[in-house]
C-alpha cells in the first residue's frame, strides 16, 4: 500500500485547539460561537453521538477523533471495542487525557490518516467521523476508506461543513484555504462520494452550513447455488 502523508494543517493542533476543547465539552456554548461565528446549529453534532450510547458488542472506530469529543456518549463500562485514531500526535494525547478523565479503558489509540486507515477491511461495525471530511485534502478518499473498514451492513456517523454555509463562515473558509485549509465540500458531492463507495440510503441532515450525515455499506450480495437436477 502506498504511504500517504497528509500536509493539510490542522489548526486544532495549535493554541485554537486548547480554547477548542474547552467549548466543545460545554454544548451552550458551543451552540452560542457556533450561531455567532459560523451562522451554523452545533447541536447536531451532540445529537448525532446518541447511537454510540446503545451500541454494544460492537467495533467501533472513531477518525478523527480530534481531542475525544465522542467520549462524552461512551460510559466506562460499554462492551465496546473503540479505536480512536488521529493523524496529529497532539490531538492523541488530548484524547487520551480526555478519555483517562472519564475512565474508559475500552478505548485504544492509533496514529491514523483518513485516506490510509490502518484499519482491516470489513472490521468495522460503527464508523464515526465528526467534523473530519472538509478537513483533508481528498474527501473522496477517505469516504472510500471508510467504506473498505466497515463490514457490510455497518453504519457511518459523522458531522462536516458544507460548501452551502453563511457568507460570513465561507469568508472565513476562503482566508483558511490560502493557508492550504480544504474548502467544505458540498452536499451533492458527499452523496455521491458515498453512494460510489457502496454505501446505501445516504441521508445528510438539513441544517444550513453544518451538518450530519449517516450511511450504511451495503450487505454483500450472496447468491444460493442450486444443484442442476438430474
Amino acid at each position: 500500500m502506498i504511504h500517504v502523508v497528509d500536509e493539510t494543517p490542522n489548526i486544532c493542533a495549535g493554541p485554537f485547539g486548547v480554547l477548542y476543547d474547552v467549548y466543545i465539552e460545554r454544548p451552550w456554548l458551543m451552540r452560542a460561537i457556533g450561531r455567532m461565528v459560523w451562522g451554523i446549529d452545533a447541536s447536531v453534532l451532540y445529537t448525532s453521538m446518541e447511537p454510540i450510547r446503545t451500541t454494544e458488542g460492537v467495533t467501533i472506530v472513531d477518525v478523527p477523533c480530534g481531542g475525544g469529543v465522542a467520549f462524552r456518549a461512551l460510559r466506562p463500562d460499554q462492551d465496546v471495542r473503540y479505536i480512536a485514531g488521529d493523524l496529529c500526535p497532539k490531538m492523541l494525547r488530548r484524547a487520551e487525557r480526555r478519555a483517562r478523565r472519564r475512565s474508559l479503558n475500552q478505548v485504544e489509540f492509533m496514529a491514523a490518516n483518513m485516506m490510509e486507515l490502518p484499519i482491516a477491511s470489513d472490521e468495522t461495525d460503527l464508523f464515526l467521523s465528526f467534523s473530519g471530511l472538509h478537513m483533508v485534502a481528498e474527501p473522496e478518499r477517505a469516504v472510500a476508506e471508510i467504506a473498505r473498514c466497515l463490514k457490510p451492513g455497518g453504519q457511518l456517523i459523522g458531522t462536516a461543513f458544507f460548501s452551502d454555509v453563511s457568507r460570513r463562515a465561507r469568508a472565513l473558509f476562503e482566508i483558511g484555504a490560502h493557508r492550504g485549509h480544504p474548502l467544505p465540500p458540498s452536499r451533492g458531492d458527499l452523496l455521491h462520494w458515498l453512494t460510489d463507495a457502496g454505501f446505501s440510503d445516504p441521508v445528510i441532515g438539513p441544517q444550513r452550513g453544518f451538518a450530519a450525515f449517516t450511511a450504511r455499506k451495503q450487505e454483500a450480495t450472496i447468491r444460493a447455488q442450486v444443484s442442476p437436477s438430474k
